[in-house]
């Protein structure tokens, strides 16, 4: 019974020895962090709960041989025994044991501490990471399509526009394929020719009502200039209109937004300054008109 006993002992002392090994490699690893070369964050969870099992086992292990020992006593208990050996020096099998005992019992309590904000941290970033795929899902832009308008959309939509806007005048015509150039009326004031790419606007030319839209061949002429200052103003102010009303998503709205706009100038020569209330300045009438509520400002009185 004596050597059943001491070969216990002995083996609990290994245990004890195997769970403070393991133990410290769980709190090392805590104290100097997990190196993660790669970025996998469940590789490193699931080593460090490997590392917690491997102490659990320990634990489970030094007890299951702690429970064959002796039953000690609260007077007295059978390792106090040990405390008597004369060759302590040698041998300080007592005090060693006391201490792993206390170090195991820390050691599972802070392992208790450590389990649940690791599992409501799992939770957390799970949750996390659902929601930011559905959001992502959820925030999928569709592609624009006001460039692949068909050639019957883009009649149908001018003649829509051209019986709602009485005061301008709309034709079209086709002559580099499918792209349609828009040549615009409006009153006896200016004509302008507009190069639509499905229904998005690629490029205004405005000149005078007098001046020619044609070149000398007979073909649409997209790039010469007005011969009069006046309406290179008004040009600029188109193209820069036609960036203002972009929007591929919704190309409709745009063109029509800009015939809008553009209809304001049927009062280019009639209508005064919002700002100094001039119908010229420096002989030169309110060629700007807001993009917002179309009021006419000169160059210097815009804002």
């Amino acid at each position: 019974m004596a050597d059943n006993q001491t070969d216990a002992l002995i083996e609990a002392i290994n245990f004890t020895q195997m769970l403070r090994a393991s133990v410290t490699k769980v709190f090392d690893n805590l104290a100097d962090g997990f190196q993660d070369s790669q970025g996998n964050e469940k590789a490193l969870l699931n080593e460090f709960q490997k590392s917690l099992l491997a102490v659990n086992n320990d634990f489970n292990e030094l007890e299951r041989v702690g429970n064959g020992l002796y039953p000690l006593s609260v007077n007295s208990p059978n390792s106090v025994h040990l405390s008597i050996d004369p060759a302590t020096d040698k041998t300080p099998l007592y005090s060693q044991l006391i201490q792993s005992y206390k170090w195991s019992n820390k050691a599972h309590e802070l392992a208790g501490y450590v389990i649940g904000p690791l599992d409501q941290n799992a939770k957390l970033k799970r949750s996390m990471l659902i929601g930011s795929t559905l959001q992502a899902k959820k925030l999928r832009r569709v592609p624009p399509s006001g460039h692949a308008a068909t050639t019957v959309y883009v009649d149908n939509i001018v003649t829509r526009l051209d019986q709602k806007m009485p005061d301008i005048s709309m034709s079209i015509t086709r002559p580099l394929g499918s792209s349609a150039i828009l040549q615009v009326s409006l009153g006896k004031i200016l004509k302008a020719v507009v190069a639509l790419r499905g229904l998005i606007i690629e490029w205004v030319t405005v000149k005078g009502y007098q001046e020619d839209l044609y070149s000398e061949d007979g073909k649409v002429d997209l790039w010469s200039q007005s011969r009069y200052q006046v309406f290179r103003k008004v040009n600029d102010s188109a193209t820069a209109a036609t960036l203002h009303f972009y929007s591929p998503h919704n190309a409709e709205l745009a063109l029509q937004s800009f015939l809008h706009w553009f209809q304001s100038y049927k009062t280019l020569f009639s209508a005064p300054c919002s700002k100094c209330g001039k119908h010229y300045h420096q002989g030169s009438p309110p060629t700007w008109r807001d993009l917002r509520n179309t009021d006419p400002y000169h160059d210097v009185c815009k804002p």
